[in-house]
Order: C-alpha cells, then sequence, then structure tokens
C-alpha cells in the first residue's frame, strides 16, 4: 500500500494550488479572520517559527481561501540526527471547509517536501484536527517530544505530534523525540 498523500479532492476538479512569494499576517486575516491566536494553540505559550515555502489556493475573485508553509527542521531520534520538513500555518478559510482545500493545499506542500530530501514531515496540531491529519496520510508520534524556546529553555509539546512519510518505506524512528529548534 502507499502511504503517500494523494491529492485528489473528494470531487469535482482540483482546487488549484499555487506557491506564494511570502505569507503575512494580513494573508492569515484574509483566510481565517483577525484575531490573536487564529490557530487556538495560544494556551500553550510557545514561540513558534515562520514558515519559509508557503502553498496557498485563492477563490475566483482573487481571496486567499487557504494555505500550507514549510520549514527544514533539525530533530533527534533516539540517538539519531533526523531532519524533517515542518508542515504548519494550515488554514482554511471557515466558510470553504469541506470542499478539499486541506487536502489540496496540503498535497501540494508534501508533493514539494518529497524534493527536498528528508523522508519525514512532521507536523503538531491540536487533539479536535488529529482526524483530519490522520485522513491526509500523518500518523501520530508516540511518546513524548520536547521542543526548544528562546533562552535555549525546552518544554514538552503540549499539541500532538504526527508525521507523515516523504520517501516510499519510511518507517517513523525509535526513541525520544527532540525538536533542535523552536516549534513551526
Amino acid at each position: 500500500m502507499d502511504d503517500r498523500f494523494s491529492p485528489a479532492p473528494p470531487s469535482g476538479p482540483a482546487p488549484e494550488v499555487v506557491r506564494l512569494p511570502e505569507y503575512t499576517r494580513a494573508d492569515q486575516d484574509e483566510i481565517l479572520g483577525p484575531g490573536d491566536d487564529p490557530y487556538g494553540v495560544a494556551h500553550t505559550g510557545l514561540v513558534f517559527l515562520p514558515k519559509e515555502v508557503h502553498f496557498g489556493i485563492r477563490a475566483a475573485d482573487g481571496r486567499l481561501v487557504a494555505h500550507t508553509g514549510l520549514l527544514p527542521l533539525p530533530l533527534t531520534v533516539g540517538d539519531a540526527d533526523v531532519r524533517a520538513v515542518g508542515v504548519g500555518g494550515v488554514a482554511v478559510a471557515p466558510d470553504r471547509r469541506g470542499g478539499g482545500l486541506a487536502r489540496a493545499v496540503v498535497g501540494a506542500a508534501l508533493d514539494h517536501a518529497r524534493t527536498l530530501g528528508p523522508a519525514y514531515a512532521l507536523l503538531f496540531c491540536r487533539q479536535p484536527l488529529v482526524g483530519l491529519y490522520e485522513r491526509l496520510g500523518f500518523r501520530e508520534v508516540a511518546g513524548e517530544v520536547t521542543v526548544e524556546q528562546p533562552e535555549g529553555r525546552l518544554a514538552v509539546m503540549p499539541l500532538r505530534t504526527l508525521w507523515a512519510p516523504l520517501r516510499d518505506g519510511a518507517g517513523w524512528p525509535a526513541g525520544a523525540v527532540r525538536l533542535r529548534s523552536l516549534p513551526m
């Protein structure tokens, strides 16, 4: 069985995903509306890194309605140094949810991530979103995940940690996971 993500939407033509030159706070507000905690993660108290590569979907009127960002990540899993591609900033406009936009924009981002070399994609999400990401080919990382924070502080990631293979046959390595950077 091929565990990789299938970009086909549930029905109808696939939305056009484009690579965005940048993703600003104004872009985020265009998708999710203004607010201090659009992703619902402020309660974690964590500082997150911005993504470096961005993919989006625009509606026929030009409005940005979906986004996913990527960022290379250094990890230690067990005793091994591992590279992964962080997936984050996944957003779909509330009025456009349920139409396959998350599948399309995350799929395009994962397709690009496969060209970057690492065997794994990694993301952090709130518990209610685990099922969505599992349907997109992600699996839960078992055990505690630690992440770096400012001033060299380590924190246990309170969000669910999920991974997806970026190469055929890639399996998540065994051992404790430490993200050697701020989370994305």
